[in-house]
């Protein structure tokens, strides 16, 4: 029985740097065993990967520290670590980036988690929204099995006049718990780029149509 109970307590040792038997956490492999994107490379952006493996080209899978809900996350989006909040289990804030070169436009997106009372009410959480955006128009209502987003976009010229934002942005709300994430997703141009909008709100709802709420 001691021999038994001894194996078992090295197999544990052995294990304490993987998340399951046999899979190292990803938190603390070496940078040189991961994939070769920013996602990974970067120590703190990292800490929210949940596997190595892609969810399709150019995505990886981000898991909240809350626990709350999965995403697809872009490969060479970085996190800000200095904007990070997560007071508790019940809301977090994240931010990431990107320079995206080759498609001549920056982007960033802001991303807020909530859960329990702070996420029954989508008229509240729209209302924040709008005030973050600077929105006073309506939402279109997206509904799935599992979850409703409510949608928008706008746009707005800096007042030098030589680049203009973008803003897609919408709530999602869990379908079956008191859960909701709210994103707004915001591309940067010169002013007189041609920029695919189609194209990237295509992207930009395929992320938040990859959301998926973890029930706690």
């Amino acid at each position: 029985m001691k021999i038994k109970m001894l194996f078992i307590l090295m197999i544990l040792l052995i294990g304490g740097g993987c998340d399951t038997v046999g899979r190292k956490d990803i938190s603390v492999m070496d940078s040189a065993e991961l994939p070769n994107v920013v996602a990974f490379q970067d120590e703190f952006t990292r800490e929210f990967m949940a596997s190595t493996e892609e969810v399709e080209e150019g995505y990886y899978l981000f898991k909240s520290k809350t626990g709350g809900y999965t995403m697809m996350y872009p490969e060479n989006a970085r996190l800000n670590n200095l904007n990070y909040e997560s007071p508790g289990k019940a809301f977090e804030f994240i931010q990431f980036a990107e320079n995206n070169e080759e498609r001549g436009y920056q982007y960033y997106v802001r991303v807020t988690y909530d859960a329990g009372s702070r996420a029954r009410s989508v008229d509240r959480l729209k209302g924040v929204l709008s005030t973050h955006v600077n929105y006073e128009g309506d939402y279109e209502s997206i509904e799935y099995e599992d979850k409703t987003i409510h949608f928008a976009t706008t746009e707005y010229v800096t007042r030098s006049g030589e680049s203009i934002t973008y803003r897609f942005f919408a709530v999602i709300m869990s379908n079956d718990s008191n859960q909701a994430v709210s994103m707004w997703y915001n591309v940067i141009s010169d002013k007189d780029d041609e920029v695919n909008l189609d194209l990237i709100q295509k992207e930009v709802l395929k992320i938040m149509e990859s959301i998926n709420f973890v029930d706690k």
